[in-house]
């Protein structure tokens, strides 16, 4: 992944990156690292449902330091729909559970590649499957 760019956020653009590079870069304190655990097991039920891509984005995917949550969406043409935990249909729900949200709309990513302020910014996607390999 590129360098932030002014405004903190990474360049206009979709990086593919695996789960230890999404921690190198974004877990760079104890907030961020618990926002990357409830991440992790909201992944981790993606995964298990055939869920092979999620997109990340929001402060979380900036240098911000103390980003709220994570936002971010998913892919959902591999997904067993019998299988699906009932929460990724609250937001809520996940908040609470997992410190953030993902939509169950993988064309909602286009939302997260620009700020509050309008400015571009880069997001980032991941199979969650891979965490089960």
């Amino acid at each position: 992944m590129p360098p932030f760019d002014k405004n903190g956020n990474l360049p206009r653009g979709i990086y593919e990156v695996i789960w230890s590079e999404l921690e190198d870069r974004f877990a760079f304190n104890d907030h961020r690292r618990q926002l990357l655990l409830g991440l992790m097991q909201a992944l981790l039920l993606l995964a298990k449902v055939g869920c092979r891509r999620v997109y990340i984005g929001g402060s979380f995917i900036s240098n911000k330091e103390y980003p709220n949550d994570f936002d971010g969406c998913f892919d959902d043409f591999c997904i067993d729909y019998g299988a699906i935990d009932e929460i990724f249909d609250d937001y809520n729900a996940q908040q609470s559970k997992f410190g953030g949200v993902l939509i169950n709309d993988g064309a909602f990513h286009g939302f997260f590649q620009t700020d509050r302020n309008s400015n571009p910014r880069g997001i980032v996607a991941i199979d969650p499957s891979e965490l089960i390999k």
